[in-house]
């Protein structure tokens, strides 16, 4: 992807740097005879851009069926009329069932009906003898679609906290289970016939707190087996689930997991986004790899860092793939997952050439050596290394610094329906967590670092919101200062009141300046906190993570229309350049210029 000449003051387009695609989930399916012969995948790119594969394991045909309106569908599955369903958001509240019949695909993806208009995601599809059902979000509502009628049922909401109706399974036994979350978690039984509904779980469970096991985060643990059966895992083991009733069941006497098989009896195994899917002979233990091809389109992007060698990184969103670009060659190249999750990657730095690398969920840390082969793995010698999770009260790692001695600082916001982030203390050279500060400041996450080696503190800047489906306590963000030393906060400031977030902090000249939800920049005295100035940005709204001293003595940051600069001398802010295809990720200032993402596009601003 070369970048086209440019003069200074210029944008310049460097085209998308990830071309790839999501699997939202697979499973074998029908073909136009109803026989179960073939493999459906629904893929995503961007978060909204979906598409459907029909892929024939004998041949190695493929067909692709576009998704033509919508944002994307998170779940698909098989209904008893032999067709492939698919819950579809739409571009504001509302969501739809659309559906593609093996039988007709001159028809391709076809609307069916509409759900809900209050809803705006799908999570996930369940079917049975007669009908679709598809929890939702934001009101974890399970919305059912009767193939016979053409009604369309509510059902729900289950409690008075829940948001996220995730997952969701048609038993045999003719009812259906949905996990509720996330502020507090729930399993409620739903019998679709007469719509009553009620939690399985008892007393003793609730004061136990989470249903959920050591390590496992947000979604429940639950499943269909392979009769039928749907099976959920408390904090006191395993549970069948039965006719809207929770039997207790020991660990070896949990059925096995249900798969569709095809007529010759496999079953799918793993679909990879890469291009190869397995299917399985599970008495056997027989296993057989297949390949398959597609165009994928182009990846929204979420994030963009300078990184080792004055190279720009960054990585898109629903697939995480990180990408790196060569402003010599005006190159991009598509590097892969540096982590075991599939979120996005919420920040970058470098140290000692080596780029480290904070991802949601779980607030996943990697470092990537660019000068060696891509090998990934959780072993010494891995490249990238995963070390995993950082621990308590992280989940999406909205801020990573290097701080005094050469560690790391990562800020995150909490898991779902939790509020009260925290801050983790990494040590690069024993590859460990050497301290985590959950609740630095109670109720708020940490969304902003920053380091001054002049005063030997650390700042970091909050935000009253928590995990997804948690509801804020504090009314307003702040800045405070960590001493490294003392282990303790020595001056806590709201900068402006009752803003909700801090976005991104940068000291220059002796001052400290934050960006702060809506349109401030505000500037700050590093010894006492004392704030010295407020100033508005030219146009639109502060981003995330997008304010950065330059080596010209300013600071440049990011707003979704324009870049703009800051005067660390006189505070004053001033537009630099207006941006009309809307900035949407960024920021990377080098002396080239200031790169940014718009969509799925890399963009410079060459000075």
């Amino acid at each position: 992807m070369a970048a086209t000449s440019a003069h200074a003051g210029e944008f310049v387009d460097l085209g998308e740097p990830v071309h790839y695609a999501q699997v939202m989930n697979a499973m074998v399916g029908p073909d136009a005879d109803g026989h179960m012969t073939r493999i459906y995948a629904n893929m995503m790119a961007s978060g909204e851009l979906s598409f459907l594969l029909q892929i024939d394991p004998a041949t190695g045909e493929i067909s692709r069926f576009e998704l033509p309106e919508g944002k994307g569908a998170w779940n698909s599955a098989v209904g008893p009329d032999g067709r492939i369903y698919l819950g579809v958001a739409g571009s504001g509240p509302g969501v739809a069932l659309w559906a593609f019949d093996p039988a007709r695909p001159e028809e391709s993806l076809r609307h069916v009906v509409d759900l809900s208009d209050t809803e705006t995601v799908i999570w996930r599809l369940a079917a049975d003898h007669h009908a679709i059902y598809g929890g939702t979000y934001p009101n974890a509502l399970v919305l059912e679609y009767d193939i016979d009628t053409g009604a369309v049922k509510r059902h729900g909401p289950f409690t008075e906290t829940g948001t996220y109706a995730r997952p969701i399974f048609a038993g045999a036994d003719g009812w259906v289970y949905a996990a509720i979350g996330t502020a507090e978690w729930d399993m409620i039984a739903l019998d679709p016939v007469t719509g009553e509904f009620h939690s399985v779980r008892t007393d003793e469970q609730r004061r136990a707190g989470s249903m959920l096991p050591q390590g496992w985060t947000a979604w429940g643990r639950m499943y269909r087996a392979q009769d039928g059966t749907v099976y959920y895992w408390d904090n006191d083991g395993w549970h069948r689930l039965w006719e809207g009733e929770s039997i207790a069941v020991p660990d070896d006497q949990i059925g096995r997991w249900g798969k569709q098989p095809m007529e010759d009896g496999r079953v799918l195994g793993v679909f990879e986004p890469g291009g190869r899917y397995s299917l399985v002979n599970r008495d056997a233990g027989q296993i057989t790899w297949h390949d398959y091809a597609y165009d994928a389109p182009g990846s929204r992007l979420f994030m963009v860092d300078e990184g080792p060698g004055g190279l720009i990184y960054g990585s898109s969103i629903i697939p995480l793939v990180m990408f790196r670009h060569d402003p010599a060659t005006g190159e991009s190249e598509q590097l892969g997952n540096p982590t075991t999750v599939g979120g996005e990657i919420y920040s970058m730095v470098t140290l000692d050439e080596r780029l480290w690398i904070a991802a949601y969920p779980d607030s996943h840390l990697s470092v990537y050596d660019p000068s060696l082969p891509w090998e990934f793995g959780a072993e010494a010698g891995s490249n990238p290394r995963a070390f995993g999770p950082l621990g308590d009260g992280h989940c999406r790692p909205q801020a990573m610094i290097v701080g005094p001695d050469e560690l790391l600082y990562i800020g995150s916001v909490p898991d779902y329906g939790q509020l009260g982030g925290a801050m983790a203390i990494f040590d690069p050279a024993r590859g460990e967590v050497v301290a985590n500060y959950r609740n630095l400041v109670p109720g708020q996450s940490i969304t902003a670092l920053a380091y001054d080696p002049r005063t030997g503190l650390v700042f970091g800047g909050t935000s009253i919101t928590g995990g997804g489906g948690s509801t804020p306590t504090a009314t307003e963000a702040v800045i405070y200062a960590w001493d490294p030393a003392t282990r303790e906060i020595v001056w806590q400031v709201a900068p402006i009141e009752n803003s909700s977030a801090v976005t991104d902090l940068a000291p220059a000249n002796g001052k400290l300046f934050a960006t702060v939800k809506g349109n401030s920049v505000c500037v700050l005295d590093p010894a006492t906190g004392e704030v010295l100035d407020r100033r508005r940005v030219p146009g639109g709204w502060v981003h995330w993570a997008a304010l950065e001293a330059h080596s010209d003595g300013a600071l440049y940051g990011l707003t979704g229309s324009c870049i703009y600069r800051v005067d660390a001398e006189t505070n004053e802010v001033t537009e630099v350049a207006p941006f009309e295809g809307g900035i949407t990720c960024g920021l990377a200032v080098t002396d080239e210029g200031i790169y940014f993402g718009s969509g799925t596009h890399l963009w410079v601003y060459r000075w």
